[in-house]
């Protein structure tokens, strides 16, 4: 980050440098640095809140300049913190019930991202930002899921016949269940519903590699670390890595699994699923943004593909504050069109997103499997009024 230290506001480097499980001397340094400069404390919080860095940012300045931090913004930090903490704690534990159930019915399910991915990446389920579970099935098993989350007290916010569907136009994008008396809230996905996928993932083999994490020593079902870097490359594209904690996840996966983590399967993986371009934006921005070190066959890759490093220069920028990123329906479908190598994978990948109906459609049109296929020609409407020229705007 030091090449762009004079490139950003100083509230943004030292995000930078909180972005990450362990500081290194020359990062501790400058974060002493910068925490006893003029800071806009206030600016500070509300950024590292908006890119789910709170919990990395609270623990790096207590650790290394605790002295530096204004008496109201620690104050902010604390609460910040025990309020994280306790809805680690209370979603960790909903994701072992809900997990103990599934497997007493004999359902394969794997978390990702939330606690797992919290104490995978940062050793601790509190020092990231969630507000959610995520947990990934058989598409053939939310029959099942459907009755097993209604048991334990689960509303879910499709009706039940979106639960029984076969046809493929008819499933949603994703199933959302909200717990009626605490609040909690799980989405799960299957390979049918993983729609920014190019080619539908194969689940059965993700279940065949899938490890184990301890998540406040209980172990959990996980995906293992190249298809949980292969999702996160997905999930981080899809929404155009709007946050830096997404590219945080990929830099501490990497860093984590130095020297383990087996990148020409991963390529090979990424390759067969058309998402290879996703895979190299992720690594890309790890490199640039966090300054993670990368192997010669993915650095390599990545200087390979001048789409992917305009798009790493488009998207860094955003992610720094230093240009914008405009969201007009026109950059949006541009954006989807490069996800893939090939133009023709691109345009189609875009048609089918700009046309097949999201979990939204369905709640807010209450779609049925009849009228899901009619969905498909107003969709593209609801795009256009939702982005189009009228409606774009900077983020």
């Amino acid at each position: 980050m030091a090449n762009r230290a004079n490139q950003v506001s100083p509230e943004i480097e030292l995000l930078l440098i909180c972005a990450r499980r362990r500081l290194d001397a020359a990062a501790a340094t400058r974060l002493t640095e910068l925490a006893g400069s003029a800071l806009d404390w206030p600016l500070l919080l509300h950024l590292a809140g908006e890119n789910g860095l709170l919990p990395l940012l609270r623990k790096h300045l207590l650790e290394t300049a605790p002295a530096a931090i204004p008496p109201d913004s620690l104050s902010q930090l604390r609460e910040a913190a025990r309020a994280n903490a306790l809805r680690a704690l209370f979603l960790s534990a909903e994701l072992f019930r809900v997990s103990d159930a599934l497997r007493l019915r004999g359902i394969s399910a794997i978390s990702y991202k939330g606690p797992v991915l919290a104490a995978r990446a940062y050793g601790n389920p509190s020092l990231r930002q969630f507000d959610d579970l995520d947990i990934v099935v058989s598409q053939n098993s939310m029959p099942a899921v459907y009755e097993i989350m209604a048991a334990l007290a689960y509303q879910a916010r499709l009706p039940r016949e979106a639960f029984f569907a076969k046809e493929a136009r008819a499933i949603p994008g994703e199933y959302v269940f909200v717990h009626k008396i605490n609040g909690a809230m799980v989405e799960v996905h299957t390979e049918s519903t993983l729609r920014h996928f190019p080619i539908p993932p194969d689940l059965e083999r993700m279940f065949r590699r899938s490890s184990a994490v301890s998540v406040d020593g209980r172990e959990v079902p996980a995906f293992a670390t190249e298809d949980e870097v292969i999702m996160l490359s997905v999930h981080g594209s899809k929404d155009f890595w709007a946050r830096l904690i997404w590219v945080a996840d990929v830099a501490e996966l990497l860093a984590q699994s130095a020297g383990s983590l087996d990148f020409e399967g991963l390529f090979a993986e990424a390759k067969r699923l058309k998402i290879t371009r996703m895979l190299k934006l992720g690594f890309s921005l790890a490199r640039e943004v966090l300054n993670a070190d990368l192997p010669e066959e993915a650095a390599r890759a990545i200087e390979n593909d001048r789409a992917v490093q305009r798009l790493t220069a488009e998207l860094r920028d955003s992610l720094l504050h230093l240009g914008g990123s405009s969201e007009s329906l026109f950059r949006r479908s541009l954006y989807r069109i490069r996800m893939t190598e090939a133009l023709g994978d691109g345009l189609r990948y875009w048609a089918r997103l700009s046309t097949a109906p999201a979990e939204d459609d369905w709640a807010m049109a209450h779609l049925g499997e009849r009228s899901s296929r009619f969905y498909a020609f107003l969709r593209p409407f609801r795009l256009w009024r939702k982005y189009g020229p009228g409606a774009a705007r900077i983020r």
